[in-house]
This record gives structure tokens, sequence and C-alpha cells, in this order.
């Protein structure tokens, strides 16, 4: 199972920098997100699990947004993983809310499904001749509380079926998923709709025009149906300003039909601009070629990236079952020297190698990409940082403990003034430490992981120490581990899942 996503948002997925979890993770919530999504089943990458056979992931890509897992048990709830992951919410964790502090929705008929249709070619159809939008719910319908909530609170609501039928064709896209927590039974038609139209998590709601293109992207919004009828209303009067502007280009030439376009397609999220709206992309570059409006510059980017990571998938599926790893990089190689210059598509590149090279066992070929990109004295940190934990991931897989404490110490040398950073490695090196029975400098390191995070962080550190070592060290605990109720104001804030984009970029119809 594969779920696209544009690459800016893929590259900040790739990018995405060890998180501040430890330091938040035991205080009350202070902000409550406007969007909620949580994440989908995972799809399918190239990284290779124990048994060599490709692994699922958290992206799209091949899994350098990963971080290892040092444990040797499966983490329960009570027993939280040595390193955070947070790339995405899970089922039970969305970002920013808590489904326990919200009121219990009363149970509902529910007779209201049988307004909604599941084949996005008959909600075309329909939409063509009934003049109405159309909204897809990507949901999981048995196994996402948050989707669960949004039909309780809104779907299933007497004023919102309403104003619903009124207005939109309603599709309906289900990922149900197995005991196992893989995807199970995916109906063909809303896979390609997932790879289609770029989403990072459950529930997505996507609304098209009558011929099929999207204009906006939401998710679960607290405070009913009538603040969600609201909520979408704000889009719908969005895409009637992107169709105002459209049929004024219509009466213009040149530079100014290039700037009426651009603001016709000012309010859409990146992430649908492609394929629905390429024709109009190619229109502005060729109307501003000489950049005279900034926007060809502007364009050309966007539709370089989407290119590019067209050319990528596509080689991604290639990888399951060949015998030729070097036509592979080749082909990675290719499109490195087509589409470099950008910072973000040669990190995706670059990540892309260790992966292919990993699912082929060359180990020793990875740490050499890997130690090649981390000299670029450029390389931006939040890169930086995954390429270390990339490589202690896949150093920790080939149980090369050795070498992988080399490159915890080596990440602790880089990152030593970001106490966030020092605290995460340090965690890392201590079950690097006791896997080779070095145990008392596990315990040391433990102790410098704590004393990077704080008192913030004390509490989620003693569980982990009691989960390598098997109890907490009395001469390192610290006087009190009670969880903190609030996080203290100098302490960093988590992000809620990327650094430089969040859920909530698709909460307003202005959301670029």
């Amino acid at each position: 199972m594969k779920f696209s996503r544009s690459f800016l948002s893929c590259a900040i997925l790739c990018a995405i920098t060890l998180p501040v979890f430890l330091l938040a993770g035991c205080s009350e919530a202070e902000n409550v997100e406007e969007t909620t999504t949580i994440a989908p089943p995972p799809p399918v990458s190239v990284a290779p699990s124990e048994d060599n056979q490709l692994a699922a992931a958290t992206d799209d890509m091949p899994s350098f947004s990963e971080e290892p897992d040092f444990s040797d048990t499966p983490p329960t709830a009570d027993q939280p993983p040595v390193l955070a992951d947070v790339t995405l919410p899970g089922p039970d964790e969305p970002a920013g809310l808590d489904p326990l502090r919200l009121p219990e929705p009363a149970p509902v008929d529910e007779a209201w499904r049988e307004e909604w249709i599941t084949s996005f070619e008959e909600a075309k159809a329909r939409a063509q001749k009934e003049n109405k939008d159309i909204l897809i719910n990507f949901t999981g319908s048995e196994w996402c509380t948050w989707c669960i909530r949004l039909s309780q609170e809104v779907f299933s609501q007497p004023g919102f079926a309403k104003y619903a039928t009124k207005n939109y064709i309603l599709v309906e896209a289900d990922f149900p998923m197995g005991p196992t927590g893989q995807p199970t039974a995916i109906d063909p038609q809303h896979q390609e709709l997932a790879d289609t139209y770029e989403f990072q998590g459950f529930p997505t709601i996507l609304l098209f025009d009558k011929q099929g293109r999207p204009f906006a992207q939401t998710g679960y919004q607290p405070g009913g149906s009538e603040a969600y009828i609201e909520h979408l209303e704000e889009f719908r009067s969005a895409r009637v300003d992107r169709d105002t502007a459209l049929a004024a280009a219509d009466k213009l030439q040149g530079t100014e039909r290039a700037k009426k376009l651009d603001d016709a397609l000012g309010n859409l999220p990146s992430a649908l601009l492609f394929p629905a709206y390429e024709s109009i992309v190619e229109e502005i570059i060729k109307l501003d070629e000489d950049n005279v409006a900034e926007l060809r510059s502007q364009y050309e980017n966007q539709l370089a990236n989407h290119q590019f990571m067209a050319r990528v998938q596509a080689i991604e599926k290639q990888i399951p079952g060949s015998d030729d790893p070097d036509a592979i990089l080749a082909d990675i190689a290719k499109i490195a020297k087509e589409f470099g210059g950008d910072p973000r598509r040669s990190f995706v590149v670059t990540m892309f190698q260790i992966n292919v090279l990993n699912y082929f066992d060359r180990i020793d070929e990875v740490l050499a990409v890997a130690a090649a990109a981390l000299k670029n004295e450029a390389l931006e940190n939040d890169y930086r940082s995954n390429l270390f934990m990339t490589q202690l991931r896949i150093l920790n897989q080939a149980e090369r403990q050795e070498d992988a404490l080399k490159i915890a110490n080596d990440a602790i040398g880089q990152f030593k003034d970001d106490n966030a950073m020092t605290m995460q490695f340090m965690i890392a090196r201590a079950d690097f430490l006791h896997r080779l029975d070095r145990v008392e400098e596990g315990r040391q390191a433990i102790a410098e992981a704590r004393k990077a995070g704080g008192p913030a962080a004390a509490f989620q550190i003693d569980q982990i120490e009691q989960q390598i070592f098997g109890s907490i060290s009395n001469s390192e605990k610290p006087a009190s581990s009670l969880p903190e109720t609030t996080v203290p104001d100098s302490a960093e804030k988590p992000a809620t899942t990327t650094p430089d984009s969040a859920p909530a970029e698709s909460s307003k119809p202005a959301a670029e």
C-alpha cells in the first residue's frame, strides 16, 4: 500500500528532526490544533525487514523518516519505545486533541451512510448532472478514533445530512485494517485516489468541483456539525473565488493572464496542484517566460518537484523482485543529475540511495554514502540528524553494535549544543552500550540524557532506563520522577507532525 505525497511535504517528512517529544510528552496539551489527522496504515517502502522483505514505512518514499527502536521487545501502551516514533501520530494519539477530554457523542442511526457512495467516477458523473461539488472522506471507519468521532459528531447529524446532500455528492473511501495492523481489502479505486491526491493521515476530507478538480483538504474539526458546515463553506467560497479568477483570466493575455491564473491557484494547498492543475501551471510558466512577475521561477520549481517525485516513485516500483541494484542506482543517479541543485531533492536522492543499498544488504556502501553527505557543511540539521538516525537504524538491524556506537558518538559531537538532539542520541548510545555489556557506561549515557532533557523529560527517561536496563539507577534518578502537569516556559514544544509543515496547512482555504 502506498500513499503518495507532493515533493515538499515528502521532503519535509524525510527531513523530520528528532523530536522533543520527551521534553513535553508528560504535559497537558496547551494548544489544540484546528485540524487533526491520524496516521494511515503504513505503505510499502524499500527498507528491508529482518527477512529482507519489503517493510512497512510511514512514507511513500524509502523509509528514511523512520527512527530506530532499540528495544528488544515491541513497546506497549505503558512501555514507550526507547526513541519516540513521532513521524505521524498513531490512531489513538492524534496531534493536539485528546478524545478522552471531548464529550462522548450520542449513539446515532447508521442510516446516514445510505447517502454515501464509493465510486469516484460515479460521483463525477452525478456532480456534472446535479451541478454539485464532491466530498470524499478518506477514513479508517472501524479502527480510526477520529474518523469515528467525525462520523458521529458531523456526518450522521441531520443538519449536516441536509446541507451535504444539497451541495455535495458524498463518497466514502474506506481503508480497513486487519488485526496485525496491516491494511486489508483496499478498494483499488480508493488506493488510486490516495496515490493521486495526497494526504498525511486519517481522516482526510478532500473537496472536488464537478469537473473532478480538488480545491480543498481538511480533516477532523471539533465543534459539531454546524461548525463543520461553516468550515466547509469557507472552502466553497474560496472555490468560487478560484472560478471567478479563472473566468477573468480568459479575458487577459500575457503576464496579466499569468497573474490572474496565479490568483486562481493561490488558495490551493500545494499538494493539490498536481496533476489536476498541471496544464495551468505550465501555462503560467510560458506566459511569464521572462519571469517579469516572478511566477515562472516559482512554478517551475513546483513543477520540477512534482516531476521529480513521479520519477522517484516510478523507480521505487522497480525495486521489488529486482536482481540488478546497480541499474536502479544508475536510474537514481540520472534523476539526481536532471533535477539537481535543490537541497531537498538532493537529500531525497541520498536517502533513496541509502535505502536501496540497505535493501540489497550493501551496508558498507550505505555508510559511505551517508558519510559523504554528512561532509556537506551546508546540510541542514534536520537532514543531518536524519542521516545519523538512518545509519543507526540500519546498523542496529545488521547487529553491528560497535559501528552503531561510533555513529551515535559522532552524532553527539555534532549536536553537542542542542539539548533535545543530545538527549536522543545519548539514549541511543546507552542502548548500544547495554547491548555490548558495557552497562556502567550505558547508565552514564542515560544520566547525560537526563541532564540534557531536564525536569520535563525525567519521567520518560526513567521509563526508558527501565526498559533498557530493567531497573532505574538510584544514584542517577532525580528526587522526583512524577510527570509534570505543564511544560516549563523554557522547554521546547514538540512538533505535531513536521518541522515546517503541519495538518493545519489545510485547515483554512488560504492554505499556502
